[in-house]
């Protein structure tokens, strides 16, 4: 049976994620929210803490990736809010496929300046995953490239990259042109200054205002091969598409769980009759089946993290991950729908946090 309890040193890093998410992330989010992107202060907080350079040692790192450890972070962040936590997690995803994907001269040109102390908390990576007609399933992926001479011809579309509109690396989940599955599945590095290729800029977002986004166009979009990572269908492809599920996932456990306590909190001291509204069936019940939900879906979260620390094969690490992914959001949309319904009138205002956690996690899907 697997054993899901953290070790000593993940549990003493979990603590520290909490402790900055409680102390620098949460009272940020609203703000962040307004300016549509995290302080460069707060960013450079999170990256001398080691908590946001998970690269080797030899790039400057603070050491190799591990699933678990990262989920417990990415949770953590999460917890504080959850549009902050896609805005780090969503631009480390860009050097982490590098790192995964890539030989050794990509990963020293692209790893090296996310570990630099001076400017590090400025460097910005961006993956681009889904695309307008589907979500976050390697099936799903229907950008295509082909072969011609000494260079690729990209074809299709993504959605909602965050860093998108300005990052490096910036990388692309297509698939071989006339493939399915996970057999042909790439990662491309992409240079948006080519012809062929259009950005536009996320606006009036509904939610994840605080993680700048943007959509790609490519049509016969010209892409050196040199900007290729790895093989199509190679296993560093496949584990960095997990990998940014399981990490989504963690995400959105920790803006359920967020949401919960918060009206837990609330229901405990809103008096209504005479007694706290918790008391009442109609509150403790829907609170119980909020509980429930989240631990199925941070079960399957850990799961996934497991199987990917552990090398589980690709198939069943890609399934692993995207049914986490999937449960992590459904439940942390109902979750904070819930929380304002326990709230009333004042979920709906902004001196409560509820409302916008309702509108981060429905901008997960």
């Amino acid at each position: 049976m697997l054993n899901f309890a953290p070790t000593q040193e993940q549990e003493e890093i979990r603590q520290l994620a909490q402790s900055l998410a409680m102390e620098q992330v949460r009272p940020q989010g609203r703000s962040a929210e307004q300016q549509g992107d995290i302080s460069p202060a707060l960013m450079k907080t999170l990256t001398q803490t080691g908590l946001t350079t998970p690269f080797p040692e030899e790039y400057g790192g603070s050491g190799v990736v591990e699933a678990v450890t990262y989920t417990l972070i990415a949770e953590e962040l999460g917890f504080g809010d959850g549009a902050l936590a896609m805005n780090i997690i969503g631009s480390l995803m860009g050097p982490l496929t590098v790192l995964l994907a890539g030989d050794k001269s990509q990963q020293q040109h692209y790893i090296t300046p996310f570990s630099d102390a001076s400017r590090g908390h400025l460097q910005r990576g961006s993956l681009g995953f889904a695309e307008r007609t589907g979500g976050y399933y390697v099936t799903e992926i229907s950008a295509t490239i082909r072969t011609e001479g000494e260079q690729y011809i990209l074809n299709g579309s993504k959605r909602d990259v965050i860093h998108g509109g300005q990052s490096s690396p910036r990388v692309v989940l297509v698939r071989l042109e006339g493939t399915s599955g996970t057999g042909g599945l790439c990662a491309l590095m992409v240079p948006l200054d080519i012809a062929g290729a259009r950005v536009s800029l996320d606006e009036g977002k509904l939610g994840l205002i605080a993680a700048p986004s943007a959509a790609y166009t490519f049509e016969n979009a010209p892409v050196s091969a040199t900007c290729m990572l790895g093989q199509p269908g190679g296993s560093g492809v496949l584990r960095a598409a997990a990998l940014y599920n399981i990490l989504r996932a963690g995400v959105a456990c920790g803006t359920a769980r967020a949401a919960l306590d918060y009206a837990m909190d609330y229901a405990r001291g809103r008096i209504a009759f005479g007694r706290p509204i918790v008391s009442y069936q109609g509150i403790a019940f829907m609170v119980a089946e909020m509980a429930m939900k989240l631990d199925a879906a941070r079960l399957l979260t850990w799961r996934a993290a497991t199987s990917w620390d552990r090398g589980t094969g690709c198939e069943t690490l890609v399934q692993e991950g995207e049914a986490a992914q999937y449960q992590a959001i459904k439940i942390a949309k109902s979750a904070t729908i819930d929380a304002i319904q326990i709230l009333g009138g004042a979920g709906f205002i902004q001196d409560h946090p509820a409302e916008m956690w309702m509108r981060n996690a429905a901008a997960m899907e």
